[in-house]
């Protein structure tokens, strides 16, 4: 019994995505992080020059103060030089960054619309503290503590390498001194993408295994699920016991209406009717054997309906033609020659 609750199943495609219509998802923060970070890298390094010269412009135009006597109007100027300046280089940058975090994660699990719903436990103080120091949150403190340090130790080392690069910039005029801060900041922001890019691509996976352990199921939970998509055997066959009644209840309520009964004469009852306003030929309106053959028969007598004794042709009706059918082209003679007799029957009456 321990072994069945064991959950050692992969989940099943419903238990997917019950759990996500519930807004559970195999969701990677990073992923998207390093998308936007990576795009954003490549606009700024290819397509963003007007922007880059635009600030150099802001910067020259800022340094042409020094030693100028400052007043109200100065700064008025230089902070609308510099809002101009980022919002007209930033504000495409600004719907790149939009729109690259809703594609990438879309494209981690899909377009999942969850509806809004309240839940009191979210404002329960006990369950925030529990979410807090939980498993999960523990994992994205240390992945999130591991990539800062990784920075921060590779963003040292760089330093150290162009340190001397660095303090010969302070020697040289405004333009160079930028040109060789942009040059550093390329590699700053190279190193840093890469850092991302890798852990993105780590957290990818880990999050999609951490989801799919959690999503799995125990050999009970599948048969449960089985039996809530297909339903409970009993109850299906109680279902088609029930079914079965009915239909055999609606059969006999037929047979006073038929033309004729043929059977075998014991084991096989079938009987006819002929309505040529309704069909070509006459229909099986009721058929049966041993119990119910006996029943139709007794019915049959009931009601004057004629009985004729033809175990070929009884056999052959019930075997071949199911109620509410045409018989077929091949006992259309056979069944005209009885439909004969019964009328010249009806006659004599």
């Amino acid at each position: 019994m321990a072994d069945e609750e064991e959950k050692t199943e992969e989940p099943t495609d419903k238990k997917i995505n019950d759990s996500k219509a519930e807004g559970n998802v195999p969701k990677s923060a990073e992923v998207p992080g390093a998308a936007i970070l990576f795009f954003s890298s490549i606009y700024l390094l290819f397509f963003a020059g007007s922007f880059f010269k635009e600030i150099e412009k802001t910067i020259i135009y800022i340094y042409s103060f020094i030693g100028t006597d400052m007043n109200g109007h100065i700064y008025y100027e230089i902070s609308s030089s510099i809002l101009y300046t980022l919002i007209g280089g930033m504000f495409p940058l600004f719907f790149l960054v939009l729109f690259m975090g809703v594609i990438f994660n879309v494209m981690q699990f899909g377009f999942v619309a969850t509806p809004l719903k309240f839940k009191l436990e979210k404002i329960n103080p006990i369950s925030g503290f529990k979410n807090i120091f939980s498993m999960k949150k523990a994992i994205e403190a240390l992945k999130l503590t591991a990539k800062l340090i990784l920075i921060f130790i590779v963003m040292l080392i760089i330093l150290a390498v162009v340190w001397d690069s660095i303090l010969a910039m302070m020697d040289k005029d405004v333009r160079a001194s930028l040109n060789g801060m942009i040059t550093l900041t390329v590699y700053f922001l190279l190193t840093i993408l890469l850092i991302i890019i890798i852990f993105a691509t780590i957290d990818f996976f880990f999050t999609r295994h951490y989801y799919f352990k959690q999503l799995k199921m125990s050999k009970q939970e599948i048969k449960d699920e089985h039996k809530q998509i297909e339903g409970d055997p009993l109850v299906k066959g109680r279902i088609r016991q029930i079914q079965m009644k009915m239909s055999k209840e609606r059969m006999m309520a037929d047979v006073p209406d038929a033309d004729v009964v043929i059977t075998n004469p014991t084991h096989y009852a079938v009987a006819l009717k002929y309505d040529t306003e309704k069909s070509d030929a006459p229909v099986v309106i009721a058929k049966g054997i041993n119990f119910l053959a006996l029943r139709i028969k007794e019915i049959a007598r009931l009601s004057d309906i004629p009985i004729v004794e033809d175990p070929a042709l009884a056999r052959a009706l019930h075997d071949q033609v199911e109620v509410q059918q045409q018989i077929p082209e091949t006992l259309y003679k056979t069944i005209a020659e009885i439909f004969t007799f019964v009328y010249n029957l009806n006659n004599k009456k």
